[in-house]
């Protein structure tokens, strides 16, 4: 829904650049033409001229700028897609999390459990919780990494049922090798989980649902890889470290505490 057309934003992009070319270049042509005793109204030509001659000397401005264009263009599709889907992400009280329930920042992860950069991150967001008693962090599983991911989000979605996500998530996520039904069984087993009602659930209606919106969400959000991560209205790619997790969750509570100083002034 919010891919990026590339061929658009190139033609957005320099038509902006060129126009600010023009509005530029118009009066100091002008300038010379009346000094040479010439018509001061540009022609059409005249403009081709000179953008023509600005393009082959400056390549690289152009392709900076259609870069920034999609870049501002994504980040604002993403914030807008965000709000729309505010009360999916940040409120669902069906979605598993970890830390402060009522927690005043909450940080969205979508993930695979064969993702390894997902696995690293793990850890860190551990951590984060020990020392930050207001985070809340909510976990959505987009199993984008085969069969085996598909599987494992299931079982993991299952054992949510009973109250054991977390545990379950974390023996998945340590697990060295590859995933199957008898690994994932050995784990459910292992943490206490009622083994039969978890298979059968797995594959119920309601974990079959919960996944499909997952990946509803991460479509709108514009979302194709894990981990990512949501924080208020921006959309973080990639592993994030927990030093940079600390600087956007202070940033979010910075504009939390200017709404509020705003709200007090009206």
């Amino acid at each position: 829904m919010f891919q990026i057309r590339t061929h658009r934003l190139l033609t957005a992009a320099i038509a902006a650049t060129l126009f600010g070319l023009t509005l530029n270049a118009a009066p100091a042509a002008a300038q010379d033409a009346a000094k040479k005793d010439a018509p001061s109204v540009l022609t059409r030509g005249d403009i081709e001229n000179i953008v023509r001659d600005f393009i082959n000397e400056n390549p690289k401005l152009i392709l900076s700028s259609v870069e920034a264009y999609q870049q501002r263009t994504m980040m604002e599709e993403q914030s807008a897609a965000i709000k729309i889907n505010k009360d999916r992400l940040y409120r669902n009280e069906r979605s598993p999390f970890i830390g402060n329930e009522k927690g005043d920042v909450v940080m969205v992860e979508f993930f695979d459990y064969n993702c390894g950069y997902c696995k690293k991150v793990l850890p860190e967001l551990q951590a984060l919780v020990k020392e930050d008693p207001n985070i809340k962090i909510v976990f959505k599983d987009l199993p984008i990494l085969g069969p085996s991911s598909e599987l494992a989000a299931k079982w993991a979605l299952a054992a949510h049922r009973q109250n054991k996500y977390f545990d379950f998530h974390t023996r998945v996520m340590t697990h060295q090798g590859q995933l199957n039904a008898d690994v994932l069984t050995k784990i459910a087993t292992d943490i206490g989980l009622n083994v039969d009602k978890a298979r059968e659930e797995a594959e119920g209606t309601d974990v079959l649902m919960s996944l499909e919106q997952n990946r509803t969400l991460a479509s709108q959000l514009n979302i194709n890889g894990t981990p990512a991560f949501v924080l208020g209205e921006e959309i973080v790619p990639g592993a994030l470290p927990v030093s940079e997790m600390k600087i956007k969750i202070q940033q979010q509570r910075a504009k939390a505490a200017e709404g509020k100083d705003a709200e007090k002034k009206q």
